[in-house]
């Protein structure tokens, strides 16, 4: 009775645990003006890793961190999404320069690149959202693609 308990929980696990996670940040727009607000969010798809968030002590956080998670069985199989998001407000023009952030998972460690907004002193054209995903390989370090 016991190896039945167990080989359901074996072939769950080795389902789960094959699956490559994906990791994404996403800005809500890549140029605001002062005042208005951007929301930065790092996601992690089917990841057992951790996220080592980025610094943002010097920054005009306004709302964070916020998070959340999901996980559901489907058809056999495992799926998980976490997220953790920040607001910030643009203070002054130039350029909000979010710090890069690392995604840890055993021994491989994913680098997410520093995220640029651009701060216009007058309302002008704004950007829609953007996103960058990147899913880590049998490399140690491996840096996100740039905006």
């Amino acid at each position: 009775m016991k190896r039945l308990f167990f080989l359901p929980l074996l072939w769950l696990s080795i389902t789960a645990f094959g699956q490559q996670p994906v990791v994404k940040v996403e800005v809500s727009s890549d140029t605001i003006s002062i005042g208005e607000m951007v929301e930065v969010t790092y996601t992690i798809e089917n990841g057992e890793g951790k996220l080592n968030m980025p610094d943002m002590s010097q920054l005009p956080v306004v709302s964070g961190p916020n998070t959340s998670s999901s996980f559901m069985y489907q058809n056999g199989k495992m799926s998980s999404n976490q997220s953790y998001s920040f607001t910030l407000m643009a203070m002054e023009a130039g350029t909000l320069i979010i710090p890069a952030a690392t995604y840890q998972t055993g021994e491989e460690k994913l680098t997410i690149n520093p995220v640029e907004v651009v701060v216009l002193t007058t309302p002008g054209t704004k950007s829609s959202s953007k996103s960058a995903t990147e899913k880590p390989s049998s490399t140690t370090t491996r840096e996100k693609r740039k905006f």
